[in-house]
């Protein structure tokens, strides 16, 4: 491959932090969540994450940062979706990856 070619370090350090933030179970249950069932409360993606109110909650913000998920307000209720559909590519790639019989 021609060093043109390569990604430039600053790309291959997003990719780095992208990866990190989806390297934590609650997250990734978070994520999973929202590409199969769509937009989901901060209530309903507790219940698919299996997580206290807080944790869930820390771990929205880290997705949020992370340019990840968007938050919309539906009167008092946050609602959150995934930010594009590279995002569930991403995630489903990886379900179906480690899902594959060896």
């Amino acid at each position: 491959m021609s060093r043109k070619r390569f990604p430039a370090t600053a790309r291959i350090d997003a990719a780095v932090a992208l990866f990190a933030a989806l390297s934590h179970p609650v997250r990734l249950r978070i994520l999973v969540a929202l590409s199969r069932e769509g937009p989901l409360s901060a209530g309903d993606l507790q219940d698919f994450a299996d997580a206290e109110q807080s944790l869930v909650s820390h771990q929205l913000s880290t997705l949020k940062r992370n340019r990840l998920v968007s938050v919309d307000r539906d009167g008092r209720r946050m609602i959150y979706s995934l930010l594009d559909e590279h995002v569930a590519h991403i995630v489903e790639d990886a379900i179906k990856h480690v899902s594959e019989k060896r």
